[in-house]
């Protein structure tokens, strides 16, 4: 049963739902409405509602584009994936940055993926030479959602070879060849919602002009901008200086401005990362990590990977996680060691920055909310 805090009177009709008329000079937003709050209606409400109609649009150039860019463009390969594992990717040690969904399956103890990073590793090693491996499926989180985050989500994932600015190089090519793509298959839906596209003439300018990249800052120096308050960052353990520090939604959307729409935040405190991100130096301190921040805050998250087996182990044990649970891929490093990178793009927070809307629980075409029911 949905919690009744969840049950609220529905902010629109869909009648309202688009609007063309211009009021002052001004182009009127089409309402966006908030079914997910009446999750018994939902199902009813939503077929009739024309901001689906146009979710599912998106949706679908979203899937369709991601495989023309990776397939003709750069070469991967599509990895079929399986919905459960035994090696949760981001494990209950330091650094965790989700809380895995364990169940029982046929009698067994496993875990929903939570990503598929790690099989994509493994599926670069089935072929030499293999430039990378991809794919879009669902993610399966145990945090509660919020207006920027939720517990089930779309994931696109790639692993390739390279280092992390190979990686960073990549996901900037898609985000912007996905921009152009809903611009030009969508640009009226998300006119009528958004009340322009500027936003997405600006992000493929502020690439071109940084010549086909995004502006980065490191977390240090992010933590040293004067505009930097106390409520852009936090401990990543609440109290723990010595676990590292992380930035809040204020602090990234604050860079976000600040660099004209987009930016990298790179070199995050390895104690505050997953065990896997590989080591920017032997202090092993910082990341070779960075996440793209856009719209609502971060939206791709890209890391080089230890390469050795004895670079796995180090962070293994920095970070507290049984290395027996890891066996298999430590193995796989010692067997077959690659320089790889791999990222990850939520698509419900990528679709909120291109209707700039402010709650990514309205993007889902399927509500799964966390201790909610909701048809179909």
């Amino acid at each position: 049963m949905a919690p009744a805090t969840l049950i609220a009177s529905e902010t629109s009709n869909s009648s309202n739902a688009v609007i063309q008329n211009k009021k002052n000079g001004v182009q009127s937003k089409s309402v966006v409405p908030k079914l997910w709050q009446n999750p018994q209606t939902f199902a009813t409400k939503a077929i009739q509602d024309p901001w689906y109609t146009a979710m599912f649009g998106l949706q679908s150039t979203l899937f369709h584009s991601s495989i023309g860019f990776f397939h003709r463009q750069m070469g991967y390969k599509y990895l079929i994936v399986p919905i459960t594992t035994n090696s949760i990717s981001s494990p209950m040690g330091l650094g965790s940055d989700s809380q895995p969904v364990s169940i029982e399956l046929h009698g067994e103890q496993t875990y929903i993926a939570d990503s598929q990073q790690f099989v994509l590793e493994y599926a670069l090693r089935l072929q030499d030479g293999l430039a990378g491996s991809y794919y879009v499926g669902t993610s399966c989180r145990g945090e509660d959602p919020d207006a920027t985050h939720l517990n089930q989500f779309c994931h696109v994932e790639c692993e390739l070879l390279g280092g992390l600015d190979s990686g960073m190089k990549v996901a900037n090519d898609y985000v912007v060849s996905l921009t152009e793509s809903l611009l030009r298959e969508h640009a009226d839906a998300i006119r009528a919602y958004a009340g322009s596209t500027s936003h997405m003439d600006s992000l493929i300018q502020l690439y071109k002009s940084n010549g086909n990249t995004f502006p980065t800052i490191t977390l240090d120096e992010a933590l040293a901008l004067p505009e930097m308050t106390d409520d852009m960052w936090k401990y990543a353990v609440e109290g723990e200086p010595q676990f590292g520090r992380s930035l809040t939604r204020k602090g990234e959307r604050m860079l976000i401005e600040k660099y004209g729409g987009a930016c990298w935040l790179l070199e995050m405190d390895h104690l505050s990362v997953p065990f896997y991100q590989a080591y920017t130096d032997d202090g092993v301190k910082k990341a070779l990590c960075g996440d793209l921040l856009l719209g609502l805050g971060e939206v791709v998250g890209c890391g080089q990977r230890h390469q050795t087996e004895e670079e796995a182990l180090k962070a293994l044990a920095q970070h507290e996680v049984d290395p027996q649970e890891y066996a298999w891929y430590l193995e796989m490093r010692r067997t077959k060691p690659l320089t790889t990178t791999g990222w990850g793009i939520g698509t419900e927070r990528f679709l909120s920055w291109v209707m700039q809307h402010d709650d990514i629980r309205d993007i889902q075409l399927l509500p799964r909310l966390k201790g909610v029911e909701c048809n179909p």
